[in-house]
């Protein structure tokens, strides 16, 4: 279950395709476990590369001065 070379699009595009075969309801039941597990180690994972990317990201900010400062941005979650 553990696929860490998927990029973030790659996970994201089989997080959404797990969940369109868990809403059409023709799974078994062990299939729909397996895909639910699945779908949240994709949850995860995605959440993981969003969290070390959040402190890549710095927005720009004019003071009262008009001159432009750097701050880090956080999502807050």
């Amino acid at each position: 279950m553990t696929n860490r070379n998927l990029s973030y699009e790659e996970a994201l595009k089989e997080l959404e395709q797990i969940i369109e075969e868990l809403e059409e309801d023709n799974l078994s039941l062990k299939d729909s476990l397996e895909k639910f597990k699945r779908g949240v180690f994709l949850y995860n994972y995605c959440n993981e590369i969003l969290r070390n990317v959040e402190g890549e990201i710095k927005i720009l900010i004019e003071d009262e001065n008009g001159d432009l400062e750097e701050k880090d941005f956080y999502l807050e979650v």
